[in-house]
């Protein structure tokens, strides 16, 4: 995850059949986001059998501790993702995953996730058990102690004296990700407007997944459950003529979306993401989040317009930061 710094002392995912295994990539600083994979390899052949295991060691600078742990993972579900494949809109066909992407987090979270054109799907998520390393595995020089090596490494992450003086007062946020593994009964709607192609682009998950979705969903994608959404990205046609087409990128307030979705959806009740079009307030794009008994106006959400190929319209505010 961002602003907590991670590294994978070793890791290894075990070959369903029994044949053999393939490291995880490891002794790099891991801290460009949830779900986003930093180092990668490929190794031996191009078709290689999928794993039912994964073995893992890593530590948390942030807490200045090792993990450890070792997680059957669910094969028939991995196998059943990677034969049925999915439909890729940048590839204008059916492909399938290419990539296994292993996440740790502080409080010893692991995640799992097959990445592929379009989508990034979740298939594992857990915990590892708090245990003693070797430190020498993270740095063999006794020039410099374990505690000033964990504050350099911080410190140059995290950029700023703000921001280090920020972790110092909040501490470490254990139970976030277990927060972003939640999945809730939702679905997107439009009031006033109307994704060109019926398709929403793009839409990023706390929970480190990321996929598009044809509008309006078709009943299965409708009934299953998702994670909070991060990001949503689509093209609006405002007059039927391509000149016209708009980029509307809406990225929401972390604290009070997760918040909204906790508090409509604890008992299981399907949710609206609404985002309205208010011609009245010139224009402009509100976000709601609605159950059948309330409704909450996401007001810190950020909604922006681009022109496409990603050239942002004056009135667009300043760039994401997260």
């Amino acid at each position: 995850p961002k602003k907590n710094l991670m590294e994978i002392v070793s890791g290894s995912l075990f070959y369903h059949d029994g044949s053999g295994s393939l490291y995880v990539p490891n002794r790099v600083a891991l801290h460009n986001g949830w779900g986003k994979g930093r180092s990668s390899h490929v190794v031996g052949d191009d078709l290689k059998p999928l794993p039912n295991r994964l073995s893992i060691t890593f530590f948390s600078y942030t807490e200045d501790q090792f993990y450890r742990g070792k997680f059957d993972l669910p094969y028939d579900k991995i196998l059943e993702l990677f034969q049925t494949g999915f439909y890729s809109p940048n590839e204008g066909g059916q492909i399938t995953y290419d990539v296994i992407v292993v996440g740790v987090a502080p409080g010893g979270v692991v995640a799992v996730w097959l990445w592929g054109i379009n989508r990034r799907t979740e298939v594992f998520f857990g915990e590892a058990e708090k245990v003693e390393g070797d430190w020498k595995r993270i740095i063999n020089n006794p020039d410099i102690t374990r505690e000033e090596f964990i504050r350099s490494e911080i410190e140059e992450i995290l950029k700023t004296p703000e921001a280090v003086a920020e972790l110092k007062k909040n501490g470490v946020p254990f139970g976030r990700w277990h927060r972003y593994h939640q999945r809730y009964h939702w679905q997107p709607r439009f009031n006033g407007l109307v994704p060109r192609d019926d398709r929403i682009d793009i839409v990023e998950y706390y929970n480190g997944e990321r996929d598009y979705l044809d509008y309006p969903l078709e009943a299965s994608i409708a009934a299953s459950t998702r994670a909070v959404p991060s990001k949503i990205d689509f093209t609006w046609n405002r007059t039927g003529r391509l000149v016209n087409d708009v980029v509307i990128r809406s990225s929401f307030d972390k604290t009070e979306i997760l918040t909204a979705f906790e508090k409509l959806g604890k008992d299981g009740q399907p949710l609206q993401l609404e985002l309205r079009l208010e011609p009245e307030k010139n224009y402009d794009f509100t976000i709601w989040l609605s159950s059948d008994k309330e409704l909450i106006h996401l007001e810190k959400t950020q909604v922006k317009t681009y022109k496409p190929g990603g050239m942002r319209y004056k009135n667009a505010g300043p760039e994401d930061t997260e």
